[in-house]
């Protein structure tokens, strides 16, 4: 698949994502019940593709799968569908994806030890203001839940950054990684929840429930991740995060047509200074490691600039 057009579909899933999510959470359903369903769907559909290319994947593969399954699968899925029970989608859309080249950025200067370009620095301290900007400027600064929520976020954003840095350095294809991270996660998330969950998922109405499968298990627990590491192999980290630029812009005129959630002055305003930030930072790369950074540092950077 191209580049781009893996980058635009992802784009658009994670731009309507928040807002089912939020109308999940805020409706029928519980958050963990929400987790469960994203990776124990998704979960069965990598499992088959998993079996038949097992010998094909490398040892040091699936070992490298546990941290970054914490990364872009269990650990960020649950802090996403937990925020959205605080605080707006439109939030979710600008602290998550919004920022995540900003952290791109700034993990790879201190994990990587990767000189950032001035476009970076000018980007991400574009999306400092708008982060502060939700934070400190719209209607929800003096709620603690809706602040817990932004908190959340900002920690998705920051573990999906570190995901986006090592996919490229994992050594194996867009769809094994999604793979692997889709059912490690599966197999901490369900028994997990069948093992706490107080009521049972059929509960709910069966339409509603067919809708948040849809939504949690395939497009976003399966289609997005094969999608945005597709991107990622091709297009490169930085680029790949640029797209994402869209994300908060889209995902507020959703949240407001079938939400009803009308952001603030000061919420549009950080929307629109983080999706120019995003874009800003992703125009151009790195400057380079310093001169006193290691051999195997400067490998590493090497290997994730490499075209895909």
């Amino acid at each position: 698949m191209n580049g781009y057009l893996a980058a635009a579909f992802a784009v658009l899933i994670w731009a309507a994502y928040p807002v089912a999510t939020r109308a999940g959470v805020t409706g029928s359903f519980t958050a963990d019940e929400l987790v469960a369903l994203r990776f124990g769907v998704g979960a069965l559909l990598f499992l088959p593709y998993l079996l038949v290319r097992f010998r094909a994947i490398s040892r040091e593969a699936w070992l490298s799968g546990v941290p970054l399954t914490l990364f872009q699968g269990a650990g960020m899925g649950a802090l996403v569908i937990f925020g959205l029970q605080l605080a707006p989608a439109n939030h979710q859309a600008a602290l998550g994806p919004g920022v995540c080249s900003s952290w791109v950025a700034l993990l790879g200067v201190v994990v990587f030890a990767r000189r950032p370009s001035p476009p970076m620095v000018i980007g991400a301290a574009m999306c400092a203001i708008g982060v502060l900007a939700v934070i400190g400027w719209g209607p929800g600064k003096h709620d603690p839940a809706v602040l817990a929520g932004d908190a959340m976020f900002l920690a998705a954003s920051a573990l999906g950054a570190l995901y986006v840095l090592q996919l490229r350095s994992w050594g194996v294809s867009a769809m094994q990684a999604a793979a692997i991270v889709t059912v490690y996660s599966g197999l901490i998330v369900v028994p997990w929840h069948l093992w706490w969950a107080p009521q049972p998922l059929w509960r709910v109405p069966p339409l509603e429930l067919l809708w948040q499968t849809l939504w949690q298990g395939v497009l976003i627990g399966c289609v997005s991740l094969i999608a945005f590491n597709q991107a990622i192999t091709r297009l490169g980290a930085e680029r790949s995060s640029a797209m994402i630029a869209l994300v908060p812009v889209l995902t507020a005129i959703l949240g407001l047509l079938f939400l009803g959630e009308v952001p603030s002055t000061g919420e549009v305003a950080a929307i629109l200074a983080i999706s120019a930030g995003v874009l800003i930072a992703a125009s151009r790369g790195y400057g380079g490691s310093p001169a006193s950074s290691s051999a195997l540092t400067k490998r590493r950077a090497c290997e994730l600039s490499r075209p895909g």
